[in-house]
């Protein structure tokens, strides 16, 4: 073997310090959002899903059920020695950080720990976020050193305008549709299912990952509808065997499994004409982006992203006028599929992955064989009656 030259070992090392660089962006960038998350999103402060009332389990419903955070602080605190609840709560009153933190988290008496804990959780979920989201666009796209994490960093600074409300149960919803998206993207069902399962803990809308899965039971060269309906059904029944135990046990707090907003839409776009209009016409620009030429997109994001359509009419009627991050769920696939667009007229983003317009192409092979299988199966059903 050949010594690789001076020049080619001078790049090389170039580029990996310009990508530690780039990572140390993404983790500074993740710590920021957090931040910024922490003080400015008014967390908390829904009465009917305070701090102290989402961890003791009697918030109201649907906030109640959204158990993955809550369980896991709870859960946390519980097996830590009493020394360290003293120390925290200490901390809390003698550190003006932390104080200062737990109070921008609305954090009442006595809950310190387990909102240093939760506040955790949101940490690692947004750091968690940025590299899962490099490592899907990674697998989905063929490029060069460096770009998966400028687009991370990007996919970043985009979440902005959805941090400005939230709950504890956000971040993770964020981090866990990525990692699933991911775990499509490799090929793993086992890992799937694991954050599968986590997403549904965290937060009913999960089961939008239903749409990409299918991508994982589904054999390019000959696919089996049976095995796809097989993996829904996996998916369908792993969901109920979380949700209704949930569901029963949360069944006596008050409110209800889904509310309805259409009153707060109408008062805006009656109070606020001018607003909703840019509203309407950024929404669209988005919805353009999203899915124009959806057909040449890797098929892998265009399942990610269509059951954006499905959240965009229950925020039409279940969520409030502007809250846009029950989008969550659809926002890396969503994200990758606008950037596309945009890159296009340029530049065509190559892929690892088959298009949409391969998997129709799939579909359409598949209807025709088992047409033509059951055509073939007609005179053989006759041949035996006569």
């Amino acid at each position: 073997m050949h010594a690789r030259s001076p020049t080619v070992r001078y790049q090389s090392l170039t580029s990996q310090i310009i990508q530690g660089i780039l990572v140390s962006l993404m983790v500074l960038l993740s710590v920021s959002i957090f931040v910024f998350f922490i003080y400015h999103s008014w967390i908390n402060t829904n009465l009917s899903a305070s701090f102290a009332d989402m961890i003791t389990g009697s918030a109201h419903r649907p906030y109640v059920t959204r158990v993955l955070v809550p369980w896991l602080t709870r859960g946390i605190a519980a097996v830590l020695p009493s020394s360290i609840h003293q120390g925290v709560e200490s901390l809390a009153f003698n550190d003006t950080l932390i104080r200062t933190l737990l109070i921008a988290y609305r954090t009442p008496a006595g809950y310190a720990l387990e909102a240093l804990i939760s506040m955790g959780f949101q940490l690692l979920s947004i750091l968690g976020f940025a590299f899962a989201f490099r490592g899907l666009y990674q697998k989905v796209f063929k490029t060069p050193a460096l770009v998966p994490e400028m687009f991370t960093l990007v996919a970043l600074i985009g979440l902005t305008p959805m941090l400005f409300y939230g709950y504890m149960y956000d971040f993770p919803s964020l981090f866990l549709s990525t990692l699933g998206l991911y775990a499509i993207a490799i090929q793993r069902k086992a890992i799937y299912f694991v954050v599968l399962a986590l997403a549904i803990f965290n937060k009913e809308t999960s089961i939008v990952l239903v749409a990409p899965a299918i991508l994982l039971f589904w054999d390019w060269p000959r696919p089996s509808l049976k095995k796809v309906l097989f993996g829904t059904l996996e998916q369908l029944g792993l969901y109920f065997a979380i949700r209704i135990p949930i569901a029963w046990i949360y069944r006596n707090n008050p409110g209800g499994n889904l509310e309805n907003h259409i009153v707060e839409h109408v008062i805006i776009l009656r109070d606020y004409p001018v607003m909703t209009i840019l509203s309407v016409v950024v929404t669209l620009i988005m919805l353009w982006l999203a899915f124009n030429r959806w057909r040449k997109k890797p098929a892998i994001i265009m399942f990610g992203t269509f059951p954006g359509l499905i959240l965009l009419a229950m925020f039409l009627t279940g969520g409030y006028p502007f809250e846009i991050r029950v989008f969550y769920d659809v926002y890396a696939a969503g994200f990758i599929s606008m950037l596309y667009t945009m890159l296009l007229p340029k530049t065509e983003l190559a892929s690892q992955w088959l298009t949409a317009q391969d998997w129709l192409n799939s579909l359409a092979a598949m209807i025709s064989r088992m047409i033509r299988q059951q055509d073939s199966q007609i005179p053989s059903t006759r041949s035996n009656h006569n």
